[in-house]
């Protein structure tokens, strides 16, 4: 017999990172740092990489590939200064200091009195491993402060928004593959359905996938950046009835 949660509300907001919450790079430490010695050389195999190996990124987020085979294929070339392994630290590490948009990261917060906030991302193993380290660190959203003050939230601070967190890398798909299974069985298991959910992502076949399985999906495009209206169509589906 399956056991199923009951969910503190009964609506959730599905919220993609990287060109929602985040654009901050990999390895950014090294890349937006122009002193640093890796600076000029993993610029260009990072641009190489995401641009011109398709196949390889999207296996890595499905978790077919770990990160260190994909820094193997990079051919980077390390000097006496740094040990072997560095790169794939640094990839780990670097995660945190990744910084979300403070006007949408006081959308979520806002949300919070109305739905579960879950992180839904196609991303890699080197990501979910530092949200796993801070989940451990994790206090309840409910001893948050009410609205974020700072201008730029920290990657911990905005992982502590997170209900829960669905990740390409550990559920071997990606989400406009077969959301069934990306989104479904997380919804199933708290006796919720895709019209009790709703998805904010930069992609529109995730979006278009989304909606084909029965759930609201709002587009976030360089214009729809006009937050201000994010945010009304967000509370107006938070206050329509299911």
């Amino acid at each position: 017999m399956s056991h199923r949660l009951l969910p503190l509300w009964n609506k959730v907001v599905f919220v993609d990172w990287h060109g929602v919450l985040s654009r901050d790079p990999f390895w950014i430490s090294i890349l937006q740092n122009p002193q640093h010695p890796l600076h000029q050389q993993l610029s260009g195999a990072v641009k190489c990489l995401f641009t011109q190996n398709e196949g390889l990124i999207h296996d890595w987020m499905r978790g077919n590939v770990k990160a260190n085979k994909v820094i193997d294929s990079m051919e980077i070339v390390l000097d006496k200064r740094f040990h072997s392994d560095y790169l794939a630290r640094r990839l780990v590490d670097d995660c945190r200091l990744m910084h979300s948009d403070a006007r949408m990261h006081k959308i979520l917060q806002e949300a919070q009195n109305g739905a579960l906030i879950v992180l839904a991302t196609d991303n890699m193993d080197c990501f979910f491993e530092q949200i796993q380290r801070v989940k451990c660190r994790r206090t309840s959203r409910h001893k948050l402060n009410p609205v974020f003050k700072e201008a730029l939230p920290t990657f911990a601070s905005t992982v502590k928004l997170f209900d829960d967190v669905l990740c390409s890398s550990k559920l071997g798909v990606l989400k406009r593959e077969k959301p069934m299974r990306f989104f479904g069985d997380w919804l199933h298991k708290r006796s919720l359905d895709f019209q009790n959910a709703l998805l904010l992502d930069d992609t529109e076949e995730n979006c278009i996938a989304f909606r084909s399985a029965g759930g609201t999906a709002l587009h976030i495009t360089a214009k729809s950046k006009e937050l201000s209206s994010i945010q009304f169509k967000l509370q107006s589906w938070l206050q329509d009835e299911i």
